[in-house]
């Protein structure tokens, strides 16, 4: 008894249909994974850059309103979003971020015909971990927001000071500094869920008063933004800058991270007298409080 061979070519018909829907499935996943992913992750990133800025602002709100009201023993806390998690169900990385409370990071050095002095103030530094969007660092200086990123920096939010008073022709600036001081040894806080950072008034820190000021030197990795910040103010409020003529001179040393304004009494009644006043504010990252 013979057995009748026959070729199905249904089956291969049918067998070729599936590998070409699996190789039309890779290829749309490929191409979601590799163009769509990261194209969506960069715009999260960048949203989540743009709710840190914005929690900045409500924190220097806080701080700006526990100096205002100058109570002792109230603490506000401010929420900072860490990171950002992935994508589910596609290949992608989370977002992660680092905040801590700096010490002695930002240096003003007044210097007059008798004497140099030195003081030294604490900062809020939150810095990104991102995958795909650029990282950005926000930092609450002495008072301002910086905004920080590879390719240079900028004062966002700016600061109460300098104020410039001419009663005459004698010059008076008052420059109110806020110190951030850290306490129960809760100073850093990582990862990509959203923490809080508490801040309470202290009190008076400094209250002094230089007369006849030659100069004034800010040290600050972010001397950059303290540059354009004080020629803009101090032009704004009418003084002329310039070294011959003129009322004062910023020299930038950026590579020392620092810049020096000059005095001249060219055009006033001597040299200026600066009213400094250093508030301090507590500050600890995390939920609790230690006093």
């Amino acid at each position: 008894m013979k057995r009748k061979i026959s070729n199905s070519e249904e089956g291969v018909v049918g067998i070729v249909v599936a590998v070409l829907l699996i190789g039309l499935m890779v290829s749309v996943v490929s191409l979601i994974q590799l163009v769509y992913v990261p194209d969506w992750m960069e715009q999260r990133e960048a949203a989540h850059m743009d709710r840190v800025a914005a929690q900045f602002s409500q924190l220097k709100f806080a701080i700006d309103t526990q100096n205002a009201n100058k109570q002792d023993n109230i603490t506000i806390a401010s929420s900072i979003t860490l990171g950002s998690k992935e994508l589910p169900y596609w290949m992608s990385l989370r977002a992660f971020g680092h905040l801590a409370i700096l010490s002695d990071t930002f240096i003003l050095k007044i210097n007059n015909f008798s004497s140099s002095l030195q003081f030294s103030i604490g900062v809020i530094k939150y810095s990104s971990s991102n995958g795909y969007f650029l990282n950005q660092d926000f930092i609450y200086e002495g008072g301002a927001i910086i905004t920080n990123q590879a390719e240079g920096n900028i004062i966002s939010i700016k600061p109460s000071f300098p104020g410039i008073n001419k009663v005459g022709n004698k010059l008076y600036i008052t420059l109110d500094l806020i110190n951030i001081s850290g306490v129960g040894g809760k100073l850093s806080g990582s990862g990509y869920g959203t923490t809080a950072i508490q801040t309470e008034y202290s009190g008076l820190q400094t209250e002094q008063i230089f007369e006849g000021v030659r100069s004034i030197e800010i040290i600050s990795k972010y001397s950059y933004s303290w540059y354009i910040y004080m020629n803009w103010t101090l032009e704004n409020q009418g003084l002329v800058p310039g070294v011959l003529g003129g009322d004062f001179y910023i020299a930038p040393d950026h590579d020392n991270n620092r810049i020096i304004i000059d005095f001249f009494s060219n055009n006033l009644d001597g040299y200026p007298t600066i009213d400094l006043s250093i508030l301090e504010i507590l500050a600890q990252i995390g939920p609790g409080w230690i006093a």
